[in-house]
């Protein structure tokens, strides 16, 4: 019996140096420093007890032994701030401060020992060897000392297990898991025969603890994704990162995204962690399209951001496993000048209007036309206010007939008006009636009269519906201009001579 537990001590001491020359080559990430910490301090554990089990000093085998008592407690503490660091929370300042407040006392009571016995009933004098010190009887202080390493890392396991339950989805948390109940289980059986069962000069503590910061090192920084991306890919990720990124796994469920990106849309972290990428877009996306291949055509919303999205595939270091890296490069800005040049190439800036390339593309989609309205308008004697009135008064009458139709229009849905030339305009109106068209026609017209000449517009009006559903929207427009050909032929001389009877009388001739 006392040969295995010699050899597992063994063992035990090779895993504390394996993690410490790994973790030595990766100094420059600090995610964990808990951990790196948790790791020096078990290879300091290592070197006392190798010192304890060779050297024939008996006072520094007898203070090399109580110097283990603290580190226990240290390394207990240890393991509490590693796991509060892997989950992502912030140590309380009441526990560090007791925390400290007890290693003090631990080394204190360590150190004095030989003379007030409150840890172990044995003095310097009382030893003939390092074996006594495993075989003396425990003082008052120790079961605190027991007492208080057991709560603080108990703390730490339920803080873990609870992060846990969370990300169970998650596929690298579900060998955590198995992994840390492996890991009590050890922990609690080696404990639980050096206070009941076996009498024994080997450190059964040291044995369980130096295992379970084996296991949190293989968890964190072996198993941890997000570890092994900063550590075996960083210089290749930040090389390829511009602004914004989200880390997923293999099934695309988030692992961390960045702070820029919470921080703007006022994201929660907790809300997004372990949920997959698809839920992050739903999420956002009254305010943001994250898109790899977007339509310029499409519907540019200006109260959108634009993210387009780049990903890579990476393969872990040490890990039978794979994630994604998703870089989104901001386009905002690009989408700004897009909808300004798509403004400027669908509408009129004279009348605010669609303009004639729109509403050709428009017609292109029309594929029924049953009540499909069609209004055709053309401004009289235009070319009459340009020449004798000035182009101003043409700018007049252009912006004031765009308004008017505006006016008369405004409670109809989905029509569409557009100026489709010089003094030419076009409405589409669909699921209409043509006495509702003859309606709209008068109360244009009526909108656009006035007694004075020179506040009046004068304008012909002509429409068209396809009640039969068998007229294509090229006839129906066709049908519109006769229409408003014949009434331009019979108004337009009229409307010319009041401008020209106008004009002599106030003798306002340009040319």
């Amino acid at each position: 019996m006392k040969a295995l537990f010699e050899i597992l001590l063994v063992i035990t001491a090779f895993l504390s140096v394996i993690p410490f020359v790994r973790i030595s080559m990766n100094r420059g990430d600090n995610k964990y420093e808990c951990l790196k910490y948790l790791i020096y301090t078990s290879v300091v554990w290592t070197l006392l007890i190798f010192i304890e089990r060779t050297l024939t000093d008996l006072t520094i085998v007898y203070y090399t032994h109580m110097l283990g008592f603290p580190i226990k407690f240290l390394l207990s503490f240890l393991m509490f701030c590693t796991i509060f660091q892997y989950v992502e929370k912030k140590i309380p300042n009441i526990a560090l401060f007791l925390s400290g407040f007890i290693f003090i006392a631990d080394l204190i009571f360590a150190l004095t020992n030989t003379e007030s016995q409150l840890i172990l009933k044995l003095s310097i004098s009382d030893i003939t060897s390092f074996s006594d010190l495993y075989f003396a009887s425990y003082g008052v202080v120790f079961i605190f000392h027991l007492l208080a390493s057991y709560l603080i890392l108990t703390i730490a396991v339920i803080f873990l297990f609870v992060f846990l339950a969370k990300q169970k989805e998650i596929r690298q948390y579900k060998a955590v898991t198995r992994m840390l109940v492996i890991s009590i289980g050890i922990v609690l059986g080696f404990n639980l025969l050096e206070l009941f069962a076996v009498d024994i000069d080997v450190d059964l503590t040291y044995i369980s603890l130096i295992f379970t910061a084996f296991i949190l090192y293989e968890i964190i920084y072996s198993r941890d994704m997000i570890f092994n991306l900063r550590t075996s890919g960083r210089s290749e990720i930040l090389s390829n990162m511009r602004e914004m990124y989200i880390l997923t796994d293999r099934d695309k469920r988030i692992i961390e995204i960045s702070k820029l990106f919470l921080n703007k849309y006022k994201i929660k972290d907790e809300d997004i962690i372990g949920k997959k990428f698809e839920f992050l877009i739903n999420l956002t996306k009254d305010k943001v399209l994250i898109y790899s291949d977007h339509n310029m055509n499409d519907n540019m919303d200006e109260f959108k951001d634009y993210y387009h999205l780049r990903e890579k595939k990476f393969k872990l270091r040490k890990m039978n496993d794979y994630g994604y890296m998703i870089l989104l490069y901001d386009e905002t800005q690009v989408y700004k000048l897009l909808r300004e040049l798509n403004k400027l190439s669908n509408f009129d800036s004279m009348t605010g209007l669609n303009n004639r390339n729109y509403i050709e593309n428009k017609l292109k989609q029309i594929k029924e036309t049953k009540n499909l309205g069609v209004i055709s308008l053309d401004l009289n004697a235009l070319k009459v206010n340009n020449d004798y009135l000035g182009h101003d008064r043409g700018d007049i009458l252009l912006k004031g007939l765009a308004d008017k139709m505006k006016f008369v229009f405004k409670d109809i849905k989905d029509k569409e008006m557009a100026r489709i030339g010089g003094d030419e305009f076009l409405i589409l109106i669909p699921n209409v009636t043509a006495k509702f068209l003859e309606l709209k026609k008068k109360e244009l017209l009526k909108a656009c009269y006035h007694k004075n000449v020179e506040k009046k517009i004068s304008v012909s009006i002509g429409y068209a519906i396809d009640e039969e559903f068998d007229t294509s929207i090229y006839q129906l427009i066709k049908q519109a201009d006769q229409e408003m050909y014949k009434m331009k032929n019979e108004v337009s001389p009229i409307y010319k001579n009041e401008i020209l009877e106008y004009i002599k009388i106030k003798d306002q001739f340009i040319r």
